[in-house]
């Protein structure tokens, strides 16, 4: 097994499936390779949370490359996750090569925790493996009423500004806060100029990427999905994408200890080694700063304006990050998620590797 292949974002068949069957059997496929009932759960969580909010890349489409690589020894559970060094609001936590979405939210967790006493918590993870999609750290901080702030590096695939070859990750940047009555902003972003899975995705389907967006191996920009995949991507916003990417990967480096992108083997393609990626979480209390009641009326007062604005042409409302990807959850929660049967049954093959057929009907049984 080499990892995710379908495309979940080609139109096309798609069925709607339940998110909470979804996250059960995406969870017991998980156990059935090895990894803990409660850590499998969280993983199952992070993935099922992409797909609700249309996330593709981040979403189910991605647990069979996981599975891989639990398979091999390269990933697995939260039981050897350890803190290593810190004290007050700030501690460094050896992830011991978990599954990123459990080792992360354990951490945003902890960092919570931190907040709660000295009013910032933060978290240094190292020795950690694939985040998922960073949102969902956030806006699990922002729902227990903090502010919070989640970086993590990657293995090379981007080219910094001026240069014709990969050293930068996608490295994604989220930040959540709450809004009172209008829920969670919700900023998610990579600081690629389109996300490397996306480019993946397109590649195996054969079609092309917008102009602007990656460069082949000679430097050269690309609308070719498979030329784009053996160049690099561009930073998001030329210069300014590139410094916010360099950022990113010198926290991971200085902060967390943890390898530099050009260091982190390939998710993918690298089963010599396990990954050793690093993510800072940082969470603030604003309640241990004034009162909290007052701040957050000042913030719905202040969203409801922003709604207010005057429409431009061509557009359909004035929204803040991360809405309508809540409001897309929701109708999704309710009515079912459209994936392609092909991405379950990728799943439902990974599991059949490891001879859970139990696991693979059950998969397979989403599809109605």
């Amino acid at each position: 097994m080499s990892g995710a292949t379908s495309d979940p974002s080609v139109a096309g068949h798609l069925v709607d499936v339940d998110a909470a069957a979804l996250e059960r059997a995406v969870a017991a496929c998980f156990t059935g390779f090895g990894v803990p009932a409660a850590d499998a759960a969280l993983v199952a969580e992070v993935l099922v949370y992409a797909d609700l909010r249309g996330l593709t890349g981040h979403g189910v489409y991605r647990a069979p490359a996981y599975l891989e690589r639990v398979r091999r020894g390269l990933a697995g559970g939260t039981r050897d996750m350890a803190e290593i060094g810190g004290v007050g609001a700030a501690r460094r936590i050896d992830a011991g090569h978990a599954l990123g979405p459990a080792a992360a939210t354990r951490a945003v967790d902890r960092a919570t925790e931190l907040a709660r006493t000295h009013g910032v918590g933060l978290v240094a993870l190292r020795r950690t493996t694939h985040l998922g999609a960073a949102g969902f750290y956030v806006q699990r901080a922002a729902r227990a009423g903090m502010v919070a702030i989640v970086t993590s590096n990657g293995p090379r695939a981007v080219a910094p500004h001026g240069a014709a070859e990969a050293f930068l990750g996608t490295n994604p940047l989220a930040v959540g806060m709450p809004l009172g009555r209008h829920g969670e902003l919700v900023l998610d972003m990579s600081t690629a100029a389109m996300p490397r899975e996306q480019i993946r995705i397109a590649a195996a389907a054969g079609r092309e990427i917008p102009p602007g967006m990656a460069v082949d191996p000679t430097g050269r920009p690309t609308t070719d999905a498979a030329a784009a995949m053996a160049g690099s991507v561009l930073p998001v916003g030329g210069v300014k994408g590139s410094g916010l990417s360099l950022v990113v990967a010198l926290l991971a480096g200085l902060v967390c200890d943890a390898e530099f992108d050009d260091e982190i083997g390939s998710m993918y393609s690298d089963f010599d080694r396990p990954q050793n990626l690093g993510q800072v979480f940082v969470v603030i209390d604003p309640g241990l700063l004034g009162p909290r009641e007052h701040a957050l009326a000042r913030v719905e007062a202040f969203v409801d304006r922003l709604h207010a604005l005057r429409v431009a042409e061509g557009a359909d409302g004035v929204w803040f990050s991360g809405e309508r990807g809540s409001e897309r959850a929701a109708r999704r929660r309710a009515e079912g998620i459209p994936l392609r049967p092909a991405v379950l049954e990728d799943l439902a093959q990974a599991c059949e590797t490891q001879g859970l057929a139990a696991e693979a009907a059950a998969v397979r049984a989403l599809t109605g």
